[in-house]
């Protein structure tokens, strides 16, 4: 098991038929998270990239009780869309 410091609240959104993003939040020192941990209420598709970036079916899928940890360093969002159903997702900064 992988010990991780959380310190900052994460930011959360409801997936959709549609892909939308999430800013990757700032670490508790005020700079660019290098790592957030992706965790969702239901299966969903991910997909970690530059603004402008949609989640597809080809996408990292992420199902609820295996939250993942992503490496996001030069990347400023999370896009997200639902697998099959609207779910919960949050994307936290874990830090370093």
């Amino acid at each position: 098991m992988q010990t991780m410091q959380i310190t900052t609240v994460g930011t959360g959104a409801t997936t959709g038929a549609a892909s939308a993003a999430i800013t990757i939040p700032n670490d508790s020192s005020g700079n660019p998270a290098r790592s957030v941990l992706v965790s969702v209420q239901g299966s969903t598709y991910v997909q970690p990239g530059i603004t402008g970036l949609a989640a597809t079916t080809g996408s990292m899928i992420v199902n609820p009780g295996y939250p993942v940890l992503l490496n996001v360093v030069g990347l400023d969002v999370v896009a997200h869309l639902q697998l099959t159903a609207a779910q919960r997702i949050v994307v936290t900064p874990v830090e370093t």
